[in-house]
């Protein structure tokens, strides 16, 4: 067995005392960043700010109000908004109360919300106004129903009773301390490989051990000169480490967007002097083909992280061509990790190896504390430079996934986690993801898991079976979601019904998922779909399929 392996010494706090020390040696944050006067966040569409003693009021006097609604240590809350400050109040207000955060994507619809809400047994729901619609048809799913007292809006005032308006006395944090820093601070929802997303339940020791970790590899980011650009979902455990915690431990400020808007992120780069942006490739790609770039001044930005998706060379390279004051940096993790597993700074990027080249697609070196092996098909490790499912250990790996043992048996074997993700290893120690073991579908960061789609697709009326795979689209640089079906006997005469049917199964689908879960890469009927004679999917011979069909769709674009 071989094993690749870095150790550091960690402490065991929750995340909340680590971020916001009470006490002296509660927290290893330099004195530099603790500063109360510091701006933590702006909001990039209106200019408001928050510093970090307001942040840290806010989320002790939320704790007060949340404990006098019977919310509080061991409960779990659903925590439902787009990107904003009261978003991250909140967070931190349950976090200081004790309370367990399930953040769900801004995108989910009833169905989406109500699996969420059920599975982590979630108490109160937090959310933004606008999304109170969808809670509302969500609520007759939920198995042991909401009070309406423990629905709380992130802002305004009406019906539900908002985060300021509950707010009262400061309350002195939860502690979690020795063996209680195992209990459970973050309740993301990731898809895993197999059936509907399930709950990775994120310890106070994973999240302050990755804080801890993950912080000496990033750019050297100061208080008074740098400024983080914050358009990753926080829902996103991505967004969520990179926005909402590690630049609390620097005190560098993040401009905050509900999401990613091109024109009002160049505006807010040049305004705000932003030097440092964390984004998915698509967004890379974007800025590359922008027309828009030219028109404001974006120089101040020197580093972009990327993660959350493969990036390529060649992407990275355009990038840096167009933009030279701006280089790439590149991580690679998984909700289950917390998430990082690997980094690379951009100037280690930029190096030459041994044999000359640069290290442009790497997802760079282990991070300290983490164990790591590359295993081949027959469950033996593989030598170095070879291909190898890349199996982690350490003190950032999550505790298991939320009610469901079966799967947490599934992907762990002892103390190592099999990420299902096929990569190679240097004899330098860089890491490249080459592949992937498991079926998800990563649509601009997001995960799309084919089997939640196939089981709704089941569910069309005119449907008899189906199949649910990735095809790659250049132009997008992400993966798409294309579904082969088929058709109940006599519905297809002719090649009208057949387009009738495609069109009228994705319009069906797009009604009934969130947008990252549409299916953009297309819909085709087939007359069975390929299965083994175990009656698994043959999604290898999908994907076969669907590449040939996609090459001849180009072949044919090019004649015309």
């Amino acid at each position: 067995m071989t094993i690749y392996t870095s150790d550091v010494v960690l402490p065991r706090i929750d995340v909340f005392r680590y971020m916001f020390p009470q006490e002296a040696g509660d927290s290893p944050i330099p004195m530099a960043a603790r500063n109360p006067n510091l701006v933590s966040y702006i909001c990039g569409m209106t200019g408001r700010q928050l510093k970090r003693g307001e942040l840290e009021e806010s989320a002790k006097r939320l704790a007060c109000g949340l404990k006098k609604r019977d919310i509080g240590r061991g409960d779990t809350t659903l925590l439902l908004g787009p990107n904003s400050l009261d978003w991250i109040v909140a967070a931190w207000g349950m976090q200081a109360a004790g309370v367990t955060v399930s953040p769900a994507n801004v995108a989910y619809g009833p169905k989406e919300l109500a699996h969420q809400f059920n599975d982590s047994g979630s108490k109160a729901i937090i959310l933004a106004p606008m999304l109170l619609p969808v809670l509302e048809k969500a609520r007759p799913l939920f198995k042991n129903g909401l009070k309406d007292e423990h629905i709380i809006v992130l802002s305004g005032t009406g019906k539900y009773r908002s985060i300021y308006e509950i707010m009262d006395c400061p309350r002195r944090p939860e502690q979690f301390e020795g063996d209680e820093a195992d209990s459970t601070a973050w309740l993301c929802y990731s898809s895993g490989t197999t059936g509907l997303p399930k709950g990775v339940m994120s310890s106070h020791f994973n999240m302050t051990s990755q804080i801890q970790c993950i912080t000496p590899c990033y750019p050297d980011l100061k208080p008074d000169t740098d400024a983080i650009l914050g358009v990753l979902p926080m829902s996103h455990i991505f967004g969520l480490m990179a926005l909402v915690h590690q630049p609390l431990t620097i005190g560098v400020p993040v401009v905050v967007y509900p999401r990613f808007d091109e024109l009002a992120v160049l505006d807010g780069i040049q305004k705000y002097k932003i030097t440092y942006a964390i984004a998915v490739p698509p967004i890379l790609l974007l800025l590359v083909h922008s027309q828009n770039t030219a028109k404001y001044d974006i120089t101040s930005l020197k580093t972009l992280q990327s993660g959350a998706a493969p990036l390529s060379g060649e992407l990275a390279a355009a990038f840096e061509k167009k933009f030279p004051h701006c280089q790439i940096a590149q991580g690679w993790g998984l909700t289950e990790t917390s998430p990082a597993i690997t980094y690379c700074k951009a100037e280690d990027a930029a190096k030459l190896d041994k044999n000359g080249k640069n290290r442009k697609g790497s997802v760079g070196k282990l991070i300290p504390s983490y164990e790591l092996r590359l295993v081949g098909d027959d469950g033996k490790d593989v030598p170095e430079g070879q291909r190898g499912e890349l199996w982690v250990a350490g003190p950032s790996v999550m505790t298991g996934y939320h009610n469901n043992p079966e799967a947490t048996r599934k992907t762990m074997d002892g103390k190592w986690f099999k990420t299902g993700d096929v990569g190679v290893r240097d004899d330098e120690g860089w890491y490249w993801i080459v592949d992937r073991v498991k079926e998800l579908i990563k649509y601009k960061g997001f995960q799309v898991p084919p089997a939640e789609l196939e089981a709704l697709l089941l569910e069309h009326p005119q449907l008899l079976d189906c199949g649910v795979v990735g095809v790659w689209d250049e132009t997008q640089a992400t993966e798409l979601p294309r579904a082969y079906v088929v058709a109940k006997p006599g519905l297809i005469k002719n090649a009208q019904d057949k387009a009738r049917i495609e069109k009228e199964v994705a319009e069906w689908v797009r009604e009934r998922v969130a947008q990252h879960k549409r299916l953009r890469g297309g819909v085709v009927v087939l007359d069975a779909i390929p299965k083994s004679p175990s009656g698994k999917i043959l999604r290898k011979d999908l994907r076969v399929q669907a590449q040939k069909e996609l090459e001849a769709e180009k072949k044919g674009k090019a004649k015309l």
